[in-house]
């Protein structure tokens, strides 16, 4: 198993500041609070050509979270058991593997696991397929069951979530675009949010006319303990809410901030978006525009979003996590770059690049560490990989290996 310390980087922001930029937070200065980096160190967990997504979960109810992940050009899809990482493949009926979502919805102990295959970027091209799959009892056993829920051309990212609160989750699917939309600008058409339910995997319509590309849809608890939707699109960050109940729910759509506008598709509105506590309030990360450089903060403003771009240099933006990775109260921000070096990209920037949060995200200064700096990465997952207490990150991308990011502290 290759390791990876990455001391020196830490070190070196340590060095230039990383205690600074509390933004005058007199309550966590007076607790004693550093708002400074961990150190990370970087553990192979197995190669993947073209990592695309990557999840945690308990796979064989031990205690110990798990990581499965999937890439488009790998026909099968397989978990990785914690802490041997004994690779074990459960399904290969389905190719153009794009995404997953992994829930325990029968109560078993062993998650189950959506995926959408057949995927392609022109609707003509892309039958979009839904599955779930189930274990039947074992989770290292190939041959799990495949059970088709729906096609739908561009279907691109699913999620699992209780939108009204009843206990049971709904599968949702966000494709990534309309069948007229097309490149260069993919903004020809309007694209589509469904969901469906479990008694009968009946494809439900939240909205159809989401202007160009859906990049991303991330349930978050915002005002109660149903799960809303925050939506990463060309139409920028945009809140979705359930009302009423079972078949019978009704949705609602506030655009909480148009993202980066100051140019045309596709260079336009965000390609993630992720929410979490952070201090008394709660921060919006994002990185904009679609597969783009930015990396965003926006804080509650007396009930407006402002939008603060804290750095620039992502060379192939994707997504984004957002966790307090070290203890202080405050979410930091994960964001990947999925550019790797090669003869046509010499200057690509492929890594892990993590921002720790000050005592006031709206004006303090965010310490900027890179964890990773050789494999492209183009999502990550946390979850406390080892049972330490501290929440760790796995990661995987087009640079072909998933990692673990095992959190060694510090920074407190």
């Amino acid at each position: 198993m290759r390791v990876n310390r990455l001391t020196a980087l830490v070190a070196a922001a340590l060095a230039t500041g990383a205690c600074a930029g509390d933004g005058g937070d007199g309550a966590s200065m007076a607790m004693g609070m550093v708002h400074g980096p961990v150190e990370f160190q970087g553990h192979d967990i197995a190669e993947i050509r073209g990592g695309y997504a990557v999840s945690v979960a308990d796979f064989n109810n031990d205690g110990r979270t798990d990581v499965i992940a999937n890439a488009l050009g790998v026909p099968e899809v397989a978990w990785h058991e914690n802490p041997s990482w004994e690779r074990h493949v459960i399904y290969t009926g389905a190719s153009r593997i794009v995404n997953q979502a992994v829930a325990d919805i029968t109560g078993d102990g062993i998650p189950e696991v959506a995926i959408q295959s057949d995927f392609a970027m022109q609707a003509a091209n892309s039958d979009g397929s839904n599955w779930v799959l189930q274990s039947g009892g074992d989770p290292t056993n190939m041959a799990w069951q495949g059970e088709l829920v729906d096609q739908w051309e561009t279907s691109h990212h699913v999620q699992w979530a209780d939108a009204d609160a009843d206990g049971e989750l709904e599968l949702y699917n966000a494709p990534l675009l309309g069948p007229e939309s097309l490149a260069p600008t993919y903004d020809q058409d309007m694209a589509s949010f469904f969901w469906y339910d479990q008694e009968t995997w009946t494809r439900h319509l939240i909205d159809d006319q989401i202007p160009g590309i859906i990049h991303r849809i991330r349930p978050v608890k915002w005002d109660s303990n149903r799960d809303a939707f925050l939506m990463a699109s060309f139409e920028g960050i945009t809140l979705y809410q359930a009302s009423g109940t079972g078949m019978n729910k009704s949705w609602s759509k506030n655009v909480l901030s148009p993202g980066y506008t100051a140019e045309p598709a596709p260079r336009l509105g965000a390609s993630d978006v992720g929410m979490a506590a952070s201090g008394d309030s709660r921060i919006i990360a994002s990185v904009e525009p679609w597969h783009g450089n930015q990396v965003v903060v926006y804080t509650d403003n007396n009930g407006s979003w402002q939008r603060r771009v804290i750095y620039e240099d992502i060379g192939g933006g994707h997504e984004v996590w957002v966790e307090d990775l070290n203890g202080d109260g405050y979410a930091d921000i994960v964001a990947n770059d999925n550019s790797r070096v090669t003869e046509n990209n010499p200057n690509g920037t492929p890594g892990v690049n993590v921002f720790f949060s000050p005592g006031d995200p709206a004006t303090g200064e965010w310490t900027h560490v890179k964890i990773e700096d050789e494999y492209a990465m183009n999502g990550c997952a946390s979850a406390d990989i080892n049972v330490d207490g501290r929440p760790d990150l796995v990661c995987t991308g087009s640079g072909g290996m998933i990692r673990w990011y095992e959190n060694m502290g510090g920074g407190m």
